[in-house]
């Protein structure tokens, strides 16, 4: 797994992960997002592009889960989106998708993360 900035508007923080989303990538003290940005990230609002995704091992799953609890503990939030369907299909069968604040793309993502009611 990679992680790559999209951008920083100060409010809102994209990121996108490209390849397989595991933990094996990296030693299992380490946290990526809070490599990249610190430990402040998870105060903050944070889009996850996951369209470049091309798999999600059950790492990868608990990778996510410690990600959004940290962000829920920090008062943050993380918004994965643009989630391909093989990487769907994983936290569907999972029942994540109803624990996570999944989007479907970033403008719905965004909206999520800034609390714009839907119309």
């Amino acid at each position: 797994m990679r992680l790559q900035l999209v951008s920083d508007d100060g409010t809102v923080t994209c990121v996108s992960a490209v390849g397989h989303i595991t933990q094996d990538a990296f030693n299992c003290e380490e946290e990526p997002l809070a490599q990249l940005f610190g430990e402040g990230v998870y105060g903050g609002r944070l889009l996850l592009d996951l369209s470049q995704a091309d798999y999600m091992d059950s790492r990868g799953v608990g990778w996510l889960l410690k990600c959004h609890r940290r962000f829920r503990q920090a008062g943050g939030m993380i918004v994965p989106h643009s989630v391909p369907p093989v990487v769907r299909d994983v936290l569907k069968v999972l029942h994540l998708n109803e624990l996570l604040c999944l989007a479907d793309d970033e403008c719905a993502a965004r909206e999520k993360a800034l609390g714009v009611p839907h119309a």
